[in-house]
């Protein structure tokens, strides 16, 4: 049976270009990914990896379907990838830092989302394990917190606010993984869960509590708000968030937030 052919669902001249270099994909997009990326994430239904394109280095991410099913809903843009894309062209509109999106590709076998490539960001976690100084770490929180306030009072939540979704590069936060994002009310309770999803990682990694007020004091600065409306806020959520991460990973790190 004749395979039908890939559909571009978002960004015509860079999708025209994504449909040259993956024509040749008779093996699976899985394998092309394997062959013609450098590969940075890998698991049973995607791959991400760099992609030189057009004289261009964009990040690539490929959706694998899990069924014909799934495959029909992709091909008419229901999926995780379309909407990252159409995120990141909102949160830019807002002036929200996010590489760029570039296309989305309906395939086969499931979906590719292209974007912008930030050749020289390194994410939170991975800069703050490898050992840096007090200045570094200093300047990372506030980013951190500047980032997250912007994406606050442009009326959004991340949805997924995990260290590594936080991309440093030129002394600024861009903010990855945009598929959960979505409008909310100032202040709600999607952003509330956003701070705490924030928090917990904090507390997994020992940071000291002097050092998280630099990002709590940057965010309060951005999101106009107060320290005792947010903690309150966001206390529900990072309780539920320290049971959830005590139970998969067991005890460890120590409580930098508490509800006076």
């Amino acid at each position: 049976m004749k395979q039908p052919p890939a559909r571009i669902l978002r960004g015509d001249r860079w999708g025209e270009r994504l449909k040259k270099v993956v024509a040749d994909a008779s093996a699976g997009e899985m394998a092309w990914m394997q062959a013609h990326t450098e590969l940075l994430k890998s698991d049973d239904y995607s791959r991400v990896g760099l992609l030189r394109l057009h004289d261009s280095s964009c990040y690539l991410k490929f959706y694998q379907s899990k069924s014909a099913g799934q495959n029909m809903l992709f091909r008419f843009g229901y999926a995780r990838g379309l909407r990252s894309f159409d995120a990141a062209t909102r949160l830019m509109e807002a002036d929200v830092l996010v590489p760029a999106p570039l296309c989305c590709l309906a395939l086969p076998g499931g979906m590719m989302l292209l974007t912008e490539g930030i050749l020289d960001g390194r994410d939170l976690k991975a800069l703050w394990q490898q050992g840096i100084g007090d200045r570094q770490r200093a300047l990372l929180m506030a980013g951190a917190g500047r980032a997250l306030a912007k994406l606050h009072s442009a009326g959004y939540s991340h949805g997924d606010c995990k260290w590594s979704n936080f991309l440093w590069s030129a002394d600024n936060f861009y903010l990855v993984d945009l598929e959960a994002v979505k409008e909310t009310s100032r202040g709600g309770k999607r952003q509330a869960r956003d701070l705490a999803r924030f928090t917990v990682n904090a507390e997994d990694l020992g940071v000291a509590p002097q050092v998280y007020e630099l990002f709590l004091e940057r965010y309060l600065h951005g999101s106009n708000n107060s320290r005792a409306v947010i903690v309150r806020a966001m206390m529900p959520f990072l309780r539920q968030l320290r049971r959830r991460h005590e139970k998969k990973y067991g005890k460890r790190g120590h409580e930098i937030v508490r509800e006076h």
